[in-house]
């Protein structure tokens, strides 16, 4: 056997450890390497080609697709160095950004989840005014350019309406109105005419009654009260109720978290 200081072949694995040892120790190894690293990955790249395809109904071009790339590559770099360089310190737009996507991120998780019928019908219980029909009301005006006028008609009128075609002055707008809704009289004559209108008993004739115009008479012949509404026929507006309301539970959830995650010091002289 060769004596281990004739030994070439140890020779060679020594020297080149201390060659090795020699260079990690001139050019020692930068631990944030891997964070400077910017990699573009599959996922990435079909997130930029759906992106592409949702804006301009088609798949990007190669030459399209670089660009695309490459702009993503150019925003990396300088939000990356912008933190270094920490740009996004005491910065209200950075701030209210970053509070909005985490926001989204919650709402997103919240509706993940999927009622069961029987949940639904719970939530549908629980506020049965928020699930009716329209009340509607048919009725017949006649227009007064004056208050008087519309008083004097009002006791020749009666609860006869045959002779209401003489009377009132002329106006653009619709004499008879059939199963109107409150939007719908609201829109003709003004919020405070349709709220009057809805309370009005059907069968003789009321008012004057005020309206953006001048002074109304008006005669109700029949009043569809809001009723509720079936519950298949609303399970959709449910669904998506019930899932805005857990949004706004979760989010309650998690900022009691917070509050006892961080000390929250409000200075004297700051508004509460």
């Amino acid at each position: 056997m060769k004596h281990w200081r004739s030994d070439p072949l140890l020779h060679f694995s020594v020297g080149g450890l201390l060659l090795f040892a020699a260079y990690a120790w001139v050019n020692p190894s930068d631990p944030r390497s891997e964070a400077r690293q910017v990699r573009i990955g599959p996922g990435e790249i079909e997130w930029l080609a759906a992106t592409w395809r949702g804006q301009n109904g088609r798949e990007p071009t190669a030459g399209e697709l670089r660009e695309l790339v490459s702009n993503l590559v150019k925003e990396e770099l300088l939000s990356r160095e912008a933190r270094e360089m920490k740009l996004d310190e005491n910065d209200t737009i950075v701030r209210r950004r970053l509070a909005q996507k985490l926001e989204f991120m919650l709402q997103d998780t919240a509706r993940l989840a999927e009622p069961s019928d029987e949940e639904l019908r719970r939530f549908y219980e629980a506020s049965p005014q928020d699930f009716l029909t329209e009340a509607r009301v048919s009725f017949t005006q006649i227009f007064f350019n004056r208050q008087r006028d519309a008083v004097a008609a009002l006791r020749k009128l009666g609860a006869t309406p045959a002779e209401a075609a003489p009377l009132g002055d002329r106006l653009m707008v619709e004499t008879e109105f059939r199963d109107a809704d409150r939007r719908s009289v609201a829109a003709a004559f003004g919020p405070e005419f349709a709220r009057a209108v809805f309370e009005l008993q059907a069968g003789a004739w009321h008012g004057p009654i005020e309206s953006g115009y001048g002074a109304h008479l008006v005669r109700v012949a029949a009043v569809a009260a809001a009723r509720p509404r079936d519950f298949a026929e609303v399970r959709p507006l449910l669904l998506e109720r019930w899932r805005e309301h857990k949004q706004r539970e979760a989010q309650a959830r998690y900022l009691e978290q917070l509050m006892a995650k961080y000390e929250v010091i409000v200075e004297q002289g700051a508004p509460r």
